[in-house]
């Protein structure tokens, strides 16, 4: 098995490191001579510290050192089984990219693109055999995840969704299937539970620390403590083009927007959602996150805790059924998807079904009543009935 991978930036890092752990043969293209030389050179020492450690074995050496490679030259890309291009979130740049790929490769290869935000049927339509193509969209950190989304468009063979699967199996991830959505699935869910904590902030209901202590009381990681670790014009990007294509009836907070403004951009930053100070999350004045002006959410609501907990949860829940209700994704793929990424304590699936059609309703239309129409759970009722089953 030999796989390509074009871009070398930090996804592209990623997934080659995913890959060199594995006895597959890997080749990145990247733009950069010296770079690659360098990536070389890299390569080499880190293998040789293997060999002087007993992790390899001294005539593994030249055998790894011929399948793990980069370069400038396309030509490198001609027997790859998959190639995977990297290349920034542009679609033009990525249309490009995969063009030249396909004039490259074998008629029998499979190419695939790990965009996280653009639409996989547009890179498709621009290819001469859209049916060989998909996406595999590894989330971001790498290391953090245990799943990957393989997604499909209207054209995609099966024999390249199961040839995705094994892949992802073969690296130690999960493959998770859905069709294209800009954005991704899998984050609808995500951007769904963080835009509700970031109108609480926006409302002043709870402070950063007190929303994320409540989420974690089902998830391993708050909204904000993710947020911060994603970095928020990521977020702001990515969640963006989720809503548009997938939720209009809920908006991006103005808070993303003035925290990019004012350069807090996240923990990398030092400054985001929080204030960090020897690098531990400080709340800012509530002032800082009020929005006088919002009219996303109705005044009055609940803050109390159990309030608080059903706003933070149950966003999840409705965007799972909400996906899987327009056949995006299925119910299990997607708990499974939401579960790795925020870490949840609680199988999503399993506690909707304690709930039943009925205990969901009422949840939701406590929420419509609350909060507004972004909660009607009236076109979800075949996709909740079928939580009612034994």
């Amino acid at each position: 098995m030999k796989v390509g991978i074009i871009g070398y930036g930090k996804m592209g890092r990623n997934i080659f490191t995913l890959c060199s752990e594995t006895p597959m043969d890997v080749v990145v293209v990247g733009r950069d001579a010296a770079e690659m030389d360098r990536q070389n050179g890299r390569l080499e020492k880190r293998l040789r510290r293997a060999v002087s450690s007993g992790t390899l074995g001294e005539g593994d050496l030249p055998r790894r050192l011929a399948s793990l490679r980069f370069t400038t030259s396309w030509d490198a890309l001609r027997d790859c089984d998959l190639v995977i291009e990297t290349v920034k979130e542009d679609l033009d740049t990525k249309l490009a990219v995969l063009r030249r790929a396909e004039e490259t490769v074998s008629p029998q290869a499979v190419l695939a693109s790990n965009t996280s935000s653009l639409p996989i049927t547009r890179m498709a339509e621009s290819l001469r055999d859209p049916a060989r193509f998909g996406g595999f969209h590894f989330f971001h950190p790498i290391q953090l995840t245990s799943i990957v989304e393989i997604i499909t468009t209207r054209w995609t063979s099966p024999h390249v969704v199961e040839f995705l699967r094994q892949i992802s199996r073969d690296i130690g991830r999960t493959p998770l299937v859905m069709k294209d959505l800009s954005g991704s699935c899998i984050n609808v869910a995500l951007t769904f539970h963080t835009c509700e904590a970031l109108y609480l902030l926006e409302q002043g209901v709870a402070s950063p620390s007190r929303i994320d202590a409540i989420a974690g009381r089902f998830a391993r990681l708050g909204p904000f403590e993710g947020l911060d670790v994603v970095g928020i014009p990521f977020f702001t990007d990515v969640a963006g083009r989720t809503l548009r294509a997938f939720a209009p009836d809920l908006v991006i907070p103005d808070l993303c927007h003035k925290l990019i403004r004012d350069g807090r951009f996240g923990k990398y930053a030092n400054r985001g959602i929080y204030l960090y100070r020897d690098d531990r999350p400080v709340d800012d004045a509530p002032e800082y996150y009020l929005n006088q002006s919002q009219t996303h959410t109705p005044g009055g609501v609940r803050s109390d805790d159990v309030g608080l907990y059903e706003r933070l949860l149950f966003p999840i829940y409705f965007a799972i059924l909400k996906v899987a209700q327009v056949g995006f994704g299925s119910v299990g793929d997607l708990c499974l998807g939401i579960s790795d990424l925020i870490g949840l304590k609680i199988d999503p699936r399993e506690e909707m079904q304690k709930l039943r059609s009925d205990g969901l309703r009422e949840v939701f239309d406590r929420l419509w009543d609350e909060l507004g129409p972004r909660y009607d759970c009236s076109p979800l009722g075949e996709i909740m009935a079928t939580l009612d089953d034994p």
